[in-house]
């Protein structure tokens, strides 16, 4: 069998083996939590309001977006179904929870949403792509550098940061001390909010109109972006990137 040759060139391949040398990792890894328990206040910041009324005429429990403004007394149509809204739920009744879900169908994340009863009973909410979820919650809540992030969603989250140009990347000794900071602060983040994942940054120095030029990646559970703290505590770190 002939042996492939790389098509870099002995320049491209040093920059590269460079690069990957001075590229700095903060990481945490176990379990990736695949269902987290939610209060009623985070369904609402996603943009939903939580009913009880009918479903076909039957008794149910549903979900609608909080921009139709659904008012109690209110009978519609989705998807050929018939609804009539009850109570727009203010708090959840004792012993009751809502769960949430991320699973990965047909090669993408997917969210489901649960009620289930004082009495263990499961009712699915919505079910609706990651990514769909996310990005509108990150809009509503005003996360701009989680938006612009953004890459790919599964069970983790990938997040992309970059600004200018590539060069020679910095050892840690010769990093600016709003790097390392970045470092410190990622490491916070993946050991006492997200639990498990993971961040990497590499550092070209600045260009010349004096910017930082560099690329950081995050790597985060799905399912741990939902809590408003975790997703902050991100958006903040790329935020002071700039």
């Amino acid at each position: 069998m002939k042996k492939r040759r790389s098509k870099l060139t002995a320049e491209e391949l040093e920059k590269k083996h460079q690069v990957a040398l001075n590229t700095f990792v903060r990481e945490v890894w176990g379990e990736i939590p695949a269902e987290t328990e939610v209060k009623l206040k985070s369904l609402k910041a996603w943009g939903f309001d939580l009913i009880f009324g009918l479903r076909g005429g039957e008794e149910a429990v549903f979900v609608s977006e909080t921009e139709k403004g659904r008012e109690v007394g209110d009978v519609y149509e989705e998807a050929g179904e018939t609804f009539e809204v009850r109570e727009i739920v203010k708090e959840l009744p004792k012993g009751a929870k809502l769960l949430i879900r991320v699973a990965l169908e047909e090669r993408r994340g997917v969210i489901r949403a649960y009620y289930r009863s004082a009495r263990g009973e499961e009712t699915e909410l919505f079910v609706l792509p990651a990514a769909e979820l996310l990005l509108a919650y990150f809009k509503k809540r005003g996360f701009g550098k989680l938006l612009e992030a953004f890459h790919s969603s599964g069970l983790t989250t990938e997040f992309i940061q970059k600004n200018g140009e590539e060069g020679k990347a910095y050892p840690f000794e010769a990093l600016p001390p709003k790097m390392r900071r970045a470092l410190r602060e990622a490491r916070d983040v993946l050991k006492k909010h997200a639990g498990v994942g993971r961040f990497t940054l590499v550092y070209f120095g600045k260009n010349k109109d004096d910017e930082d030029r560099y690329v950081v990646t995050w790597l985060l559970p799905t399912i741990r972006l939902f809590d408003v703290d975790v997703a902050e505590h991100v958006d903040k770190l790329l935020a002071a990137l700039d």
